[in-house]
């Protein structure tokens, strides 16, 4: 068993680690220091090598600071405006040599590529004599003075005055994100420090009879998640995707579904997401058949509002009015009947029993407390202890969100590093 000084070491070679990496070989004040990644995987980036389809959606230049969920929103206001998307996009063009491009607010790589992200920073590192060692997994952290010492499963022993820690939350555990963050501070923290990792930004699940027949089906619309008390917990728009497994998913499902996990840790048993499968307006939906009514009396409903929706859409939900869409035309329906078709299309209610688990989220929810860590992302009490990424409880929304988090919260780290030479 050895023994290796380190100025400093990072444990987690994902995007936080990387990117924190970077910055310190970037920053004067630790030019020639040594830098450590130890990550347990056969390489690094693995997760982020799956974000965005693929395609690595790197940030958003509209950030709405209110679609993160932390607890210190005044911090994450901080850590953000302090380090924020044009930050961030600067380094990737300017330092990392990643020509970037938009898509309405999205940011990603012009290559639309993944690869081009992790191979930047891997390329990056090397150039920068950073080293790193891959399938050790860290089993033991302790400090003695002003020095952790940090234990892994090959037996090596490293020493290091500033430790990182950017083992992700639980989420693509295949990837290596295993939530070991309380496990490998709370010998020099407590427990009082973090909030249990749950799966955010995934599917919901329901036992809706015909529902697994929809599996395929997308449509553009929007969902509100209601609780047993009938108020609107959250709501988002966007693509409505119905899976296989029998429920719902897309962006704006995924975008919500953090608030289900909450109701259903709270006890609720009763809660439903409320789908417009439309996109529009109850008015606007309701004088668009009255118009196919008129100009295709003698087609069956499914072919006469064929224009406007899909076909599997209408048969779906008028068989939850206990109708036949292509036994029965228009002309056959009253006006009440109308109202109602018209109010389901728009508010079309799905019991949600349950959510996708760690292998279909795209992040946690859930870590280590922003409040209790400084400006920098230092454990308050524990100098030189550092913990970033979704490591800490901080998770956004689609569209860039949590990877700027890992930016902002590894650059700030790095800052503060860079001081404690």
């Amino acid at each position: 068993m050895k023994s290796s000084n380190y100025d400093c070491i990072i444990v987690g070679g994902g995007a936080a680690g990387l990117y924190c990496a970077a910055q310190l070989a970037k920053n004067a004040f630790f030019s020639g220091k040594k830098i450590l990644i130890i990550e347990g995987g056969s390489r690094v980036g693995n997760k982020l090598a799956l974000t965005g389809s693929g395609r690595c959606n790197l940030s958003n230049t509209e950030i709405d600071l209110t679609k993160y969920n932390t607890d210190d929103q005044y911090k994450l206001e901080a850590c953000i405006n302090k380090y924020g998307e044009t930050d961030t996009s600067y380094y990737f063009e300017n330092v990392l040599g990643v020509v970037l491009e938009q898509k309405g607010t999205l940011v990603y790589p012009a290559t639309l590529k993944s690869s081009t992200v992790v191979d930047a920073l891997r390329f990056y590192l090397d150039d920068n004599k950073v080293e790193t060692v891959l399938k050790e997994k860290v089993t033991e952290v302790s400090k003695s003075e002003n020095l952790f010492e940090v234990k892994t499963d090959a037996g090596e022993t490293y020493l290091t005055k500033n430790l990182v820690i950017a083992t992700g939350g639980i989420t693509y555990p295949s990837t290596g994100s295993t939530g070991d963050v309380l496990k490998l501070v709370e010998v020099l923290t407590d427990k009082t420090c973090f909030v249990p990792f749950k799966p955010a930004l995934t599917s919901l699940s329901s036992d809706m009879t015909g529902i697994k027949g929809m599996a395929g089906i997308k449509c553009r619309g929007d969902v509100k998640i209601v609780g047993s008390d009938g108020v609107i917990k959250a709501r988002s728009e966007g693509e409505i995707l119905f899976t296989k497994e029998g429920g719902i998913s897309g962006i704006c499902v995924m975008d919500v579904s953090d608030s289900v996990v909450k109701l259903m840790d709270d006890g609720d048993k009763d809660i439903k997401a409320v789908l417009n499968l439309t996109g529009k307006s109850g008015g606007e939906i309701l004088q668009m058949i009255y118009i196919r009514r008129q100009m295709y009396p003698h087609r069956n409903c499914s072919d006469a509002l064929s224009g406007m929706l899909l076909r599997n859409v209408t048969d779906f939900v008028m068989k939850k009015m206990g109708l036949k869409a292509d036994k029965m035309t228009l002309r056959e329906l009253n006006d009440r009947q109308l109202v109602d078709l018209t109010n389901l299309l728009c508010a079309f209610p799905v019991p949600v029993t349950g959510y996708g688990d760690v292998d279909k989220a795209q992040v946690s929810s859930g870590g280590f407390k922003l409040s209790k860590l400084d400006d920098n992302m230092q454990v308050k009490y524990c100098p030189g202890l550092y913990i970033i990424g979704e490591a800490v409880n901080v998770n956004g929304i689609c569209g860039g969100y949590n990877l700027q988090w890992a930016w902002t919260s590894a650059a700030l780290a790095a800052e503060g590093i860079s001081q404690n030479v």
